[in-house]
C-alpha cells in the first residue's frame, strides 16, 4: 500500500518547544550549507554518456556549437508547426520562440567573449 501523506517531522512537539530560536537558526543554516556545499549531481561513468564532449573543447567552440544546435532546433520546430493547427501549433511555435531566445543569449555571450 502506498502512503499518500509524508512522515511527520523527526522531533515531537515537546522537543520543538524546548528548542531555542538560536538552535533552530543554526540547524536551518547547517541544512542549507549541507545542501549547497555538497555536489548533488549523480556520478556519470564516461562510457554511459550518450554524447561525450571532450574536455579539450574551449568555451568559444562550445558556445558556437550550442548556437548552431539551437538554430537547428528552431528550424525543426518551425517546420513541425507548419502542419499543425490550434493549441498544438501554439505549443510547437513557442518552442521556436524559446530556442531563438536561448540562441540570442548564447550569441550575446559569444559577442562578449574576450579571446586571448
Amino acid at each position: 500500500m502506498k502512503k499518500i501523506v509524508p512522515d511527520p517531522p523527526a522531533f515531537t512537539l515537546p522537543d520543538a518547544a524546548e528548542c531555542t530560536p538560536e538552535s533552530l537558526d543554526r540547524a536551518a543554516a547547517n541544512r542549507a550549507l549541507d545542501y549547497y556545499l555538497t555536489d548533488h549531481r549523480p556520478v556519470r561513468i564516461a562510457g554511459s554518456c550518450t554524447y561525450a564532449i571532450p574536455n579539450s573543447v574551449n568555451l568559444e567552440a562550445a558556445l558556437a556549437q550550442a548556437s548552431d544546435l539551437l538554430r537547428c532546433m528552431g528550424a525543426t520546430a518551425n517546420e513541425a508547426g507548419n502542419g499543425l493547427h490550434g493549441a498544438q501549433r501554439d505549443v510547437v511555435l513557442s518552442i521556436v520562440h524559446l530556442a531563438e531566445l536561448a540562441r540570442a543569449y548564447v550569441d550575446k555571450s559569444l559577442d562578449c567573449l574576450v579571446t586571448h
